[in-house]
């Protein structure tokens, strides 16, 4: 197992029902893998990862309008 614990990587998120899901990916070059925020530790390769705030960003309306 490796000793030091490093920050995953945010991805990204994904709204379901109104509510908001971090993604997280594991900071292992190696293994890249999609973690849960419940974790300590990456199923995949048993390094040890912590959770920062994602970034704030501002969020974008897509519209798809019919042209005539």
């Amino acid at each position: 197992m490796r000793a030091i614990r490093k920050f995953a990587e945010f991805v990204g998120y994904t709204l379901y029902h109104g509510e908001r899901f971090n993604e997280w990916r594991c900071p292992n070059k190696k293994c890249g893998f999609s973690v849960s925020e419940d974790y300590t530790c990456c199923p995949y390769c048993s390094q040890k990862i912590k959770f920062k705030e994602p970034p704030k960003a501002k969020m974008i309306r897509l519209s798809v309008g019919i042209k005539s």
